[in-house]
């Protein structure tokens, strides 16, 4: 009978701490870079901190406020460009139909410009309703005429990220009286939406009995380095099961098979 000295790993141990040690990379190679990087999982996580213009006491430590920003869209003979603008704090979307601001004299482009704004500052919601994050004012401009730009020809929507549970998208053409325009969520994202058809002044809204959280975040390196242990975890014991199995069946390597007991034998 041969003799074995030793005993190979088996493939599927070996894949799992390939995947285990791969992983762990990533994450120690990705760490210096704060809170923008969450490796291989970018999903996973709380969402970034909500950027207040004027936080509530709770959450003005590290508090990054926004700041106004423009952006152009180009106009052609047929009008603007279907494109999309998004505020500094990536806190406001907007997307822009196809020829949404019609061909004016000779510009060639349309400035869109959206400021964030304190909603304490502005009109109050209507009574059942309390303001929900920042508000914010966006304003159209044809360039290089500086014609202000009053209404859409083609709607668009617009999307804003707020802080607590969404009881609406607000609108004021003036920043004095609100009016609910639309309630478009989006599944387990902290997101309301409506239609765009005039720049103005746009705010969420928030039932007066629900709780601010404040939007969030925190999580960046915290929650990567969870991730990392149920992933390695996942990946032992995924490794670690098809041996285990192997061995309670005594069919590992550089063992022999159990003989069955004595009465377990068929007779011949």
């Amino acid at each position: 009978m041969a003799l074995t000295l030793g005993r190979r790993p088996s493939r599927p141990l070996v894949l799992g701490a390939a995947l285990i040690a791969l992983y762990l990379v990533a994450v120690l190679g990705t760490l210096p870079f704060g809170h923008h990087v969450r490796p291989l999982f970018e999903g996973i996580g709380p969402p970034p901190p909500y950027r207040w213009v004027h936080p509530p006491p709770g959450f003005a430590s590290g508090n990054v406020a926004p700041r106004p920003n423009e952006v152009d869209v180009p106009v052609g003979p047929q009008g603007s460009e279907q494109s999309g603008a998004q505020s500094e704090d990536n806190q406001l979307v907007l997307n822009l139909a196809p020829k949404a601001a019609p061909p004016h004299l000779s510009d060639t482009s349309m400035k869109v410009r959206i400021e964030p704004l304190d909603p304490a500052t502005l009109g109050p919601p209507p009574p059942d309703l309390r303001s929900n994050g920042n508000a914010y004012h966006v304003t159209l401009i044809y360039q290089p005429s500086g014609t202000p730009i009053s209404s859409m020809a083609t709607p668009g929507n617009i999307l804003l990220v707020v802080p607590e549970p969404t009881a609406g998208l607000l609108y004021a053409p003036d920043g004095r009286a609100w009016q609910r325009i639309g309630s478009q969520t989006v599944a387990g994202q902290p997101i309301v939406g409506g239609p765009f058809t005039a720049p103005g002044y746009y705010m969420g809204a928030a039932h007066p009995a629900s709780a601010t959280n404040g939007g969030g975040g925190g999580g960046g390196v915290t929650g990567t380095i969870i991730v990392a242990v149920l992933v390695a975890g996942l990946a032992l014991a995924l490794g670690l099961f098809p041996v285990i199995r192997r061995r309670r069946r005594g069919g590992g390597p550089g063992r022999s098979a159990r003989k069955p007991p004595p009465w377990r034998r068929r007779r011949r």
